[in-house]
């Protein structure tokens, strides 16, 4: 009977030295590209035990190219996902009854760029010259811009590559602030060089990364999606903050996914996504500002890209309201 007691005494205090983890609640969550520094804050919320700390047991699955996040939760194959705000509210328009729960870059990082001595020095001058895209919704602001200010243009379909631009098959190439804006000057174009067409200049900003759930699972979930963007802004706050490990922690995930890792491109998203996360005056990161949200909705409905008027407190979720 004594060594029983001792053995029930030892296992007692053992419990009170390792306290066993609760078991958390599981969600899957799916970013729209490759596991790269624009998704830093979802890496580092994980790897740095956030998500644990808010009793989240979060399965990061790897996104890219054949993986399409909002067909993903829509199907239920996730249940967060990082999209673009314009595709989601197409997909929205399609009675998907998707919401946002967090808005992350609030200002848009896609841009169109000329070659100053092409003497495009302003918009008028895109008139009638040769412009690369790419497909789907990364036309919608180009070609709002263009109705905008009555240019017609000769549009190129654009690749993976800048090559078309480089070696002047087209006159004005499409690039991302975080990603073929870097690669450009890798190739010896300085921002001097170019001509820069920033569509938040021309009241065609569309907030670009954020975060999405089903309306259904938000409900029966309030308090899990609110802890995920929480937890989420943590890691960014920590990502920022952290530059070096994080970097290392990209890495890790692009080379575990067999993608190349050129750490000086991957320090180049990290710093913008720094500058494109910061709010307008009077919000807070994270959060979905109703006149971003309506300029969108106004720009799509004109194109022909959404049929129904959304609202905007049917589309959206504060992070910061109690649940």
């Amino acid at each position: 009977m004594k060594k029983i007691f001792i053995i029930f005494s030892i296992a007692f205090f053992a419990l009170t030295l390792f306290p066993q983890q609760k078991k958390g609640t599981s969600l899957r969550f799916l970013p729209h590209w490759i596991p790269q520094a624009q998704f830093a804050g979802f890496i580092i919320a994980y790897e740095k035990g956030f998500y644990q700390k808010y009793g989240l047991n979060v399965e990061l699955l790897t996104g890219g190219p054949n993986r399409s996040s909002l067909d993903w939760l829509a199907e239920k194959k996730t249940d967060i996902c990082v999209a673009w705000l314009s595709s989601a509210l197409q997909v929205r328009d399609k009675n998907v009854k998707l919401i946002n729960i967090g808005q992350l870059i609030q200002r848009s990082a896609l841009m169109l760029v000329a070659k100053k001595g092409s003497g495009i020095d302003s918009i008028n001058d895109l008139n009638g010259k040769k412009v690369a895209m790419w497909q789907k919704d990364f036309q919608i602001q180009p070609k709002a811009l263009f109705n905008k200010f009555n240019l017609k243009v000769i549009e190129f379909p654009l690749s993976e590559t800048q090559n078309i631009f480089i070696r002047d098959v087209v006159d004005v190439t499409s690039v991302m602030l975080y990603n073929e804006f870097h690669l450009l000057k890798n190739c010896g174009y300085d921002s001097t060089d170019l001509t820069i067409f920033r569509f938040e200049d021309y009241d065609l900003n569309f907030p670009e990364d954020g975060i999405y759930v089903l309306e259904e699972y938000y409900n029966k979930n309030e308090k899990v999606c609110k802890d995920f963007v929480a937890a989420t802004l943590e890691g960014w706050q920590y990502a920022f903050g952290n530059e070096d490990e994080t970097l290392q922690l990209v890495k890790k995930y692009l080379t575990k996914a067999k993608y190349a890792a050129n750490e000086m491109h991957q320090q180049w998203m990290l710093r913008q996504m720094n500058k494109l996360f910061i709010p307008s005056v009077g919000g807070k990161r994270g959060e979905l500002q109703e006149s971003d949200f309506s300029n969108v909705v106004k720009t799509l409905r004109k194109s022909g890209n959404i049929k129904k008027i959304i609202v905007f407190k049917d589309f959206y979720r504060s992070p910061y309201d109690s649940p």
